[in-house]
């Protein structure tokens, strides 16, 4: 069973459509039915799907005593089965506590003090839903894990736009507060089939001039229903001195950001993966077609860059995983939910036919990019190089609630086919290149002769939670987890790996033995 599980930000449990923008702006005014419903949904998820049991009268009373970020003067207190408001001196109400598990009475006892708050607090009065939502829910959230969130309305809608794609033309504009400039075109897009070119200058978009507008507001123009027309003013520079206007009109179409790359290195393809989201696997598998075509048969291997990568939809990183395994476990999850507890196996060939194959992995890859690398690696596929990963080894899921905001909850841990959990530690590198500088003939003379012993470091890694302490601290030292060191050098070690066929084997081999030593 596939599920569309989003990391890192995640299971998206709404029927959204990548076909529209979202139909209404957040409301501006506060509605307590409203906010009773908001409230008691994301109350009652919390309730259902988070990782481990958490009692929602405690997580409720939380959130309301966020209020007093809002105010200092707003006090939110319990006991004696009630729920005190105070605004100063003066106490505003009191309202009797629902049962522990009453997610419904919860959201509406929080809805009925903020409504009672803002009849004596001028500062909450004029607070805005969306501020009030977000200010109750990051703080109930502290009963919760760090990777446990809230987002209101805007920053939901461009979460959306990231992992299913969007309305829009397919322009990225440059950070200017004082005009609008293209600072990139995606190809085979509305704006490239336009004659839209980075440096045009929008200024106007349906007839309306953009002069004053928010960088946001100008988004929100840009970006519509599927298949409508936009029409675009724009000033294009000639000759650096003077500019020419033109008239452009466009259909929108579902763009979605771009998460692949191929770059061709000598006769090896580089692909490099900045994220996950619904078109990554079909990305992935364009960018290996094009790499097939303009390598040929003299293609010497694959090197799959996930350094920087934080992640993304978990259904596509077992695509992606399936797409270079022919068989065995890519990953599996495990939480209270029933749902949570399933298990990804390979089951298709191997696009890369069997070539010898390097993942790159840093100390900012995470979540999406850990399956991967953990998969290809416990399986013997690939070889891993860099440092050690990030850790963040849960899974979310991310719920719509009635305000079209999004809280997002873990619900699941990961574990690799070879069976140890993939948060706090991350993947381990069979080749760690986080001591080394900038000399990778180094780094193969060391590992030709012998001078590091990975095999021994991956066992350990994979029996951490068997370990004291002071070993513990040991391996995390072994290969300490950095974000960005010198990246050339990674990129280097695999490409003189990939032509050396057998000691890069001999080094795959390592990480197999270690999944077998666990095994045992």
């Amino acid at each position: 069973m596939r599920s569309t599980l989003i990391l890192a930000a995640v299971l998206v449990l709404t029927n959204s459509c990548a076909s529209t923008v979202d139909p209404s702006p957040a409301p501006r005014e506060f509605q307590a039915r409203d906010a009773a419903e908001v409230f008691a949904a994301g109350y009652d998820n919390i309730r259902e799907y988070y990782l481990e049991p958490v009692q929602i009268g405690s997580v409720a009373l939380h959130g309301m005593q966020g209020l007093q970020g809002l105010d200092p003067a707003v006090s939110v207190s319990s006991g004696e089965e009630k729920v005190r408001l105070s605004v100063g001196r003066a106490v505003i109400g009191e309202f009797p506590a629902p049962r522990e598990d009453d997610s419904v009475r919860w959201g509406m006892l929080t809805a009925a003090v903020i409504l009672a708050g803002r009849s004596s607090s001028a500062e909450l009065a004029k607070t805005p839903p969306e501020q009030l939502y977000r200010t109750v829910f990051e703080a109930s959230f502290k009963d919760l894990d760090r990777f446990s969130r809230y987002a209101d309305y805007d920053t939901a809608r461009d979460n959306r736009a990231q992992r299913e794609g969007f309305g829009g033309i397919g322009v990225s504009l440059l950070p200017d507060e004082q005009k609008v400039v293209i600072a990139n075109v995606m190809p085979e897009t509305p704006a490239a089939r336009g004659g839209l070119k980075a440096g045009d200058e929008i200024t106007q978009i349906d007839g309306q001039p953009v002069q004053g507008l928010s960088s946001r507001d100008v988004v929100n123009r840009l970006r519509g229903v599927i298949g409508t027309p936009v029409a675009l003013t724009l000033h294009r520079p000639v000759n650096g001195a003077s500019a020419e206007t033109l008239n452009v009109s466009v259909r929108r179409a579902r763009i979605v950001p771009t998460t692949v790359t191929f770059e061709r290195v000598d006769d090896i393809a580089h692909i490099r993966m900045n994220g996950f989201n619904q078109d990554t696997t079909a990305s992935l598998s364009k960018a290996m077609v094009e790499a097939w075509r303009e390598i040929g048969p003299r293609m010497a291997g694959v090197i799959l860059d996930l350094r920087g990568n934080p992640g993304g939809l978990l259904d596509q990183a077992v695509s992606v995983a399936d797409m270079f395994i022919p068989t065995g476990e890519i990953i599996s999850t495990r939480g209270r939910h029933p749902h949570s507890m399933q298990r990804y196996d390979a089951r298709s060939d191997d696009i890369a036919q069997g070539l010898p194959m390097v993942v790159l992995i840093n100390g900012a890859s995470a979540s999406a990019s850990e399956i991967v690398a953990a998969a290809l690696q416990d399986t013997g596929r690939a070889l891993v190089i860099g440092t050690r990963s990030f850790g963040k080894g849960s899974v979310q899921t991310v719920i719509r609630l009635p305000n079209e905001g999004e809280m997002t909850l873990t619900w699941a841990r990961l574990f690799a086919p070879s069976g140890y959990a993939l948060s706090t530690y991350g993947v381990l590198p069979t080749v760690c290149t986080a001591n080394y500088t900038d000399d990778p003939v180094q780094v193969i003379s060391d590992l030709r002769r012998g001078a590091v012993r990975p095999s021994a470091l991956l066992n350990a890694r994979r029996v951490v939670a068997d370990l004291d302490a002071n070993r513990q601290k040991e391996l995390r030292e072994a290969c300490p987890s950095k974000p960005a060191h010198n990246e050339s050098i990674d990129l280097d070690v695999a490409r003189l790996l990939v032509h050396d066929p057998e000691l890069l084997t001999r080094m795959r081999e390592m990480s197999v033995v270690a999944v077998a030593q666990k095994a045992q």
